[in-house]
């Protein structure tokens, strides 16, 4: 019996290399905080390009639009499992005045991947070749103030904790002591508990959970938020060994050297050890979540931009009443209270179609304006250039005409 059990463990595991694994990963940072650099430290390859923007004399403009920009890497890990990272950058997060349609940006794409979702489950004949979108874990990169978390750092928790997993990240930590650093995660937990932000703090269920889980979850709570160090930077330091560290004057720093940087045990918290978990929760905590308000019409405040966000529920809503009304009992439930109880049901289904209709307009205009926005910056650009190649041909003819 062991035997067929091991042969059906091997077959499993060889159809488990030949897929992959799919695992969505976004990263949101403003810009400056290390983000691009922390993208192809993860994937040990350049993926992004490390740029700034700059805006020029000629913009009039005082906002910065937000981007989604998605990226897939294919991995391996030491067993020959290959991993398909999908990740979502935010380049533009976090560098205007007013940053709410940012939120809105983020949130709308999180929510969209769950509608498809819903909608798949919803069709009598299923894709086979539908592909998950949805994001397994945000990693929200913080700039170190000495004074925990700021007002947007607060609000973009608050707001998306309970539609991705969050996982704070102290960016550039090279730039901090140690007990600078000591000081920085403590004052942002402490800002975490007081506001009672919902963040991915690596649950586990003390009684059905092994001696080793709990110690590596307990561990990597105490870690919380997570120091890394970037580098897009690979050094020989000598008997053919590479590291991908930051060179200093004073000498060279290793961003994988766990002494000084959290980046291995995230790396390995993300993509090997809560890979699953991570996965796990998103489909049956927080989708289960949405998809039961979704379905029952409790999610049509989500649409409204009237009602603030101190109004909307945190954290974990799964323990809220779902009215203000028991329940009557089965025996006192007759056919009128019947009807009258699928007529508010059909009818809260078909404003929650509208509203979402409405949301999928509002998001395609968005990304229509975006494009059209990008069209001229382009049309803008391609002029500048035309411009200057006009002016390096005269300098240039003018030189020829002065040398005869």
């Amino acid at each position: 019996m062991s035997g067929i059990i091991d042969a059906s463990s091997t077959l499993r595991k060889r159809k488990h290399l030949k897929r992959g694994i799919s695992f969505t990963l976004m990263i949101v940072g403003q810009s400056g905080c290390g983000r691009s650099t922390f993208i192809n430290t993860l994937c040990g390859q350049q993926v992004v390009d490390v740029s700034t923007t700059v805006m020029l004399p000629t913009d009039t403009s005082t906002e910065i639009e937000l981007q989604l920009r998605e990226e897939t890497v294919e991995l391996e890990d030491d067993e020959g499992v290959k991993i398909q990272l999908n990740i979502v950058d935010t380049p533009g997060f976090g560098d205007s005045l007013d940053n709410r349609k940012s939120f809105d940006i983020i949130s709308d794409y999180i929510r969209h991947q769950y509608d498809e979702i819903l909608l798949e489950e919803s069709r009598v004949r299923r894709n086979p070749r539908f592909k998950d979108g949805r994001a397994h874990c945000c990693l929200y990169m913080i700039v170190p103030t000495g004074h925990g978390l700021k007002e947007m750092d607060i609000e973009f928790m608050r707001q998306l904790g309970t539609l991705v997993n969050i996982i704070p990240v102290i960016s550039k930590a090279d730039s901090l002591t140690q007990e600078e650093l000591k000081l920085n995660k403590k004052l942002i937990m402490e800002d975490i508990d007081r506001h009672n932000l919902p963040i991915y703090n690596f649950p586990f269920d003390e009684e059905d959970i092994s001696e080793e889980d709990y110690e590596t979850n307990t561990y990597l709570r105490s870690l919380l938020p997570f120091s890394v160090i970037g580098s897009n930077e690979v050094f020989d330091v000598g008997n053919s060994t590479m590291i991908r560290g930051r060179k200093y004057p004073w000498g060279m720093l290793d961003v994988e050297d766990t002494s000084i940087s959290d980046f291995v045990v995230l790396r390995n918290a993300l993509l090997i050890s809560h890979l699953h978990d991570l996965k796990d929760y998103t489909h049956e905590v927080l989708y289960e979540r949405y998809r039961t308000e979704a379905l029952s019409g409790e999610t049509s405040f989500n649409f409204r931009n009237d009602i603030p966000p101190q109004s909307l529920p945190r954290g974990d809503v799964s323990h809220l009443p779902h009215g203000s009304q028991s329940p009557m009992p089965p025996s006192s439930q007759s056919i009128t209270g019947q009807d009258a109880s699928s007529s508010d049901t059909y009818t809260a289904r078909e404003e929650q179609i509208r509203l979402e209709e409405e949301r999928l307009k509002a998001f395609e205009e968005r990304v229509q304006q975006e494009l059209i926005l990008k069209r001229k910056e382009l049309l803008q650009r391609e002029q500048e250039l035309r411009e200057i190649e006009e002016r390096l041909e005269r300098e240039a003819k003018q030189k020829q005409e002065q040398a005869y």
